[in-house]
């Protein structure tokens, strides 16, 4: 008889498809690396196939493991529509979701198709406001922070990570590239979101430049803006060059419309977190959205990952973008 694995295996088996590094997969589920691991190698002795092929630098799916992701996504997709059907219909009213403006933009929005089409009966309101609302006091249901540390008010979920990077559109860059060095960069247009030097969140041009060992180096932004979407946005006319959050610009610069001038990258000292009231943390809606939430926050942070790892590019290496597959 063929011995069944568990679902929740499966479930462990998809997100370390999805990262290709146990590592990062014992992140994304809070688990230890050498749990992953271990529940990895039970599942190929169930299966009795290899799933991984074990690198020196990451993982690689083996045939068997490609042809298995693939199916096991599916079914997975299915079940979730199927409990999204059921406890939508007793889960009336729009779900309420507050965020930054930027977060929202550059980040939520682009991802609300794929989630519409995949669950067509969940009505999501967004609420972008810079300032953090009181969930309870605004009826609101769940909340994204970029911050240091929990909320002792809320139950919380730990999203993603980021890092920063220097950005521009590439007309820009043609225009005054290639740049080769800290110094060639900063003689530029810099472009400055003035909130990100509000809680040491380390995702401002003089952080960065502490990490790569430049304190001494004079950072003199050309324009300052209020908000990360407006940089962004800014830097996408050719303005100048932004130092941005990866995950608010990686969809622009996989499609090429920004390019990383320097490839210097720096991590942010806050993360994402999700922040819902405790008593209604396991309403079947708020659950279902959460782990939605979960889910692209997990796959948007291999994305940041990939910024750390070397890749091929047409020309300089230090002058344009290319995504990790």
């Amino acid at each position: 008889m063929v011995r069944i694995p568990s679902l929740d295996s499966l479930r462990i088996f998809v997100v370390a498809a999805r990262h290709l590094s146990f590592t990062e997969a014992a992140d994304a589920l809070h688990l230890t690396q050498s749990a992953i691991s271990h529940r990895m190698r039970a599942l190929e002795d169930v299966l009795g196939v290899q799933l991984f092929n074990r690198l020196t630098r990451g993982l690689e799916l083996t045939a068997h493991g490609r042809a298995l992701a693939r199916r096991i996504e599916l079914a997975i997709g299915e079940i979730d529509r199927s409990v999204a059907e059921l406890v939508l219909r007793d889960d009336t009213g729009p779900l309420r979701v507050t965020m930054s403006p930027a977060v929202a933009t550059h980040w939520l929005i682009p991802r609300l198709p794929n989630i519409r089409s995949r669950y067509p009966n969940l009505d999501v309101q967004v609420i972008a406001d810079h300032q953090p609302l009181n969930l309870r006091t605004k009826g609101i249901d769940l909340a994204t922070r970029f911050c240091r540390a929990p909320q002792p008010d809320y139950a919380m979920t730990r999203l993603m990570g980021d890092r920063v990077i220097p950005v521009c559109a590439p007309a820009f860059l043609e225009r005054h590239g290639p740049v080769q060095s800290i110094d060639a960069l900063l003689s530029l247009p810099l472009l400055d979101d003035c909130s990100s030097r509000a809680g040491d969140s380390g995702s401002d041009w003089r952080a960065w430049l502490d990490h790569h060992r430049r304190p001494d180096a004079d950072c003199r932004t050309r324009q300052q803006f209020s908000d990360a979407g407006m940089l962004i946005d800014a830097a996408s006319l050719g303005l100048g060059v932004a130092l941005a959050r990866v995950s608010l610009v990686a969809d622009r610069l996989a499609s090429g419309a920004l390019v990383c001038p320097l490839r210097l990258v720096a991590p942010t000292a806050f993360s994402y977190f999700l922040l819902c009231l405790p008593e209604v943390v396991d309403r079947p809606k708020i659950a279902l959205f959460r782990s939605i939430l979960i889910s692209e926050a997990a796959m948007t942070e291999a994305s940041i990952h990939a910024v750390d790892r070397p890749f091929p590019t047409p020309s300089n290496a230090d002058c344009a973008w290319a995504t990790a597959a």
